[in-house]
């Protein structure tokens, strides 16, 4: 079976359990019916900020939408995790469906078990964060200032960045050598400024296999 599929499976079965419709799932992660039921056919995935709600909503983990697979020898332990494609470094993206899994060592996934991996893009984080880079994601709400987040821009939009909490709003501070990027300030107070939704806390990263220097 393909991603897809096993996670299709997997979501149908956790909402069968709950007893929930598609309406009232569709209603607590603000997607509709028809929505919910192509990730359950197949048809669609949610995106990494839906997933963390929907593991909420069925009290799972990650881990439990797919078929994780662990490597185990005398010396290593790794646990596939989901990778999602892309978080911009710099200027906010779209987020994306899961494009595959990438092993991580297991100590790490047993501390933050509901760790998923984003796939860097961008210069705006390079003194911690390199472009291309995989960064695990340990879903959270709670903010710690100065620790680097993926957060979600108005609903919709995803990246990677320093976090200071305001008073009434955000301050996301970029971490790059480039002097181009500039801190933006989300101050719920003055009108039209987009919601900042903190999506989770940035714990650790690797390099992919094909990274090149």
């Amino acid at each position: 079976m393909s991603i897809r599929e096993i996670m299709a499976a997997k979501l149908k079965e956790a909402r069968d359990a709950s007893g929930m419709t598609a309406e009232q799932v569709g209603e607590k992660v603000g997607k509709s019916h028809k929505t919910v039921y192509s990730w359950e056919s197949g048809q669609g995935q949610p995106d990494a900020d839906t997933l963390v709600k929907l593991c909420r909503i069925y009290n799972m983990n990650i881990a439990d939408f797919y078929d994780a697979k662990r490597i185990t020898s005398d010396d290593f332990s790794y646990i596939d995790v989901p990778l999602y494609g892309s978080i911009a470094a710099g200027v906010p993206i779209e987020m994306i469906e899961i494009e595959g899994f990438f092993a991580i060592p297991t100590v790490m996934h047993d501390k933050y078990p509901d760790s998923f991996l984003l796939e860097i893009k961008g210069e705006s984080m390079n003194k911690k964060l390199p472009n291309g880079s995989y960064a695990l994601i340990n879903p959270t709400m709670d903010v710690i200032d100065n620790r680097a987040y993926a957060v979600c821009v108005n609903g919709f939009d995803a990246t990677v960045k320093r976090v200071r909490k305001l008073e009434n709003g955000f301050e996301l501070i970029p971490d790059s050598t480039d002097p181009t990027f500039k801190s933006k300030v989300y101050d719920y107070g003055e009108e039209g400024t987009e919601e900042i939704t903190i999506i989770g806390r940035v714990v650790w990263y690797c390099i992919p296999f094909d990274f090149e220097i």
